[in-house]
């Protein structure tokens, strides 16, 4: 099946959760055994509009010729830019290609919670972002499906077909070695994910008479600004890695941990790729509670959502490891459900199936 992909990401460079999402789906539309014609590459900033520009231009010269099968598009961070970028969409849709289109990020759905900048030339930014989101909007009136990190994202737009496709993992069920107790955390540890509120959970967990180790890897930037207090313990393996070099800290743990921030919205809207990286490795989920995973997750018996509490998390912790038979009972969910459910290939699958029927 001949395939076009867009994406708004240069690979070279994709190396957070939604920068690796794009690439990961079209190596697994790649290794489905189909021919992708990829159109990448930045478009946030205008010394690559003009790179864009032209990758656009040669895509539109190339369907003169060629009729893929369906188009699959991975959204920006931030709504469609270029006009021209826009125009393609639509002669796609014109030329009757199915298409589906990934909605990434929805930022701007919380003006309150990630604030609008407010100085001269930031108002006037966010006025031309505003213009933009406008314009893509009326351009994704002409895809077939719009998807959604969840269902429950869905409950914020207007679009007609809408539909989830929430993260996959890579299979290193192979590489798992799990310790007991031993829990690793990845990602972001401000913000919406409350790595305070980790970080008091394991010093309560390691109070006791038994060791709770924890490996968090995280930015080194954003660990910084985590107060001193907490940044202590014999318990506590800080790195700053990626790509990799996550393999063997992740196929020596035991549970993989979430901590959105159970009172922001967009944590209880979004489903994180590490959900599905810990799944790879079989690792049995713990995390605060939201309605996606709650779904996902714990209807799976591959782990459990608990309140978003020090005093509740490190409970969830010692429920997890405590019996041995409930602990393997997870960890069989976990596997299952990744087998079964969570991998790039099914994300592929889906769109295929949902797109052309076959």
């Amino acid at each position: 099946m001949l395939v076009l992909f867009i994406s708004y990401v240069d690979f070279s460079a994709a190396d957070s959760g939604s920068g690796m999402r794009p690439q990961k789906m079209y190596e697994a539309f790649l290794r489905e055994g189909h021919e992708v014609k990829l159109l990448c590459g930045q478009q946030g900033t205008f010394r690559s509009r003009e790179t864009r520009r032209r990758a656009v231009a040669e895509i539109s010269a190339w369907l003169d010729s060629h009729r893929p099968d369906l188009c699959y598009i991975e959204s920006p961070v931030y709504p469609i830019l270029w006009s021209f970028d826009r125009r393609l969409i639509r002669k796609i849709c014109r030329m009757g290609i199915p298409t589906g289109y990934f909605y990434r990020d929805f930022y701007r759905k919380f003006p309150t919670l990630f604030p609008r900048r407010k100085d001269p030339v930031g108002r006037a930014k966010e006025l031309f972002l505003d213009l933009q989101q406008r314009r893509t909007d009326r351009t994704l009136e002409c895809v077939d499906i719009v998807y959604l990190p969840s269902m429950e994202a869905s409950s914020l737009f207007s679009y007609g077909d809408m539909r989830p496709l929430p993260p996959g993992g890579e299979d290193h069920l192979a590489d798992a070695h799990r310790q007991k107790n031993r829990c690793v955390y990845v990602g972001g540890v401000l913000g919406h994910y409350d790595g305070e509120m980790l970080l008091r959970a394991f010093r309560l967990l390691n109070a006791g008479d038994e060791s709770y180790p924890l490996t968090l890897i995280c930015r080194e930037k954003e660990w910084a600004q985590i107060p001193d207090e907490l940044k202590t313990g014999d318990w506590l393996e800080v790195r700053h890695a990626s790509g990799e070099a996550l393999i063997p800290l992740l196929s020596q743990a035991g549970a993989g941990l979430l901590i959105g921030r159970a009172d922001h919205p967009y944590s209880r809207l979004a489903v994180s790729v590490k959900t599905y990286e810990y799944l790879g490795y079989g690792l049995p989920v713990v995390y605060v509670r939201c309605p996606p995973l709650d779904r996902i997750v714990e209807q799976a018996g591959a782990g459990f959502g608990v309140d978003g509490t020090p005093e509740a998390y490190a409970r969830g912790i010692k429920k997890l490891f405590a019996d041995e038979e409930n602990y393997k009972r997870l960890c069989r969910g976990a596997e299952g459900l990744f087998e079964n459910d969570g991998q790039w290939k099914h994300r592929v699958r889906k769109v295929v199936s949902d797109l052309t029927g076959e």
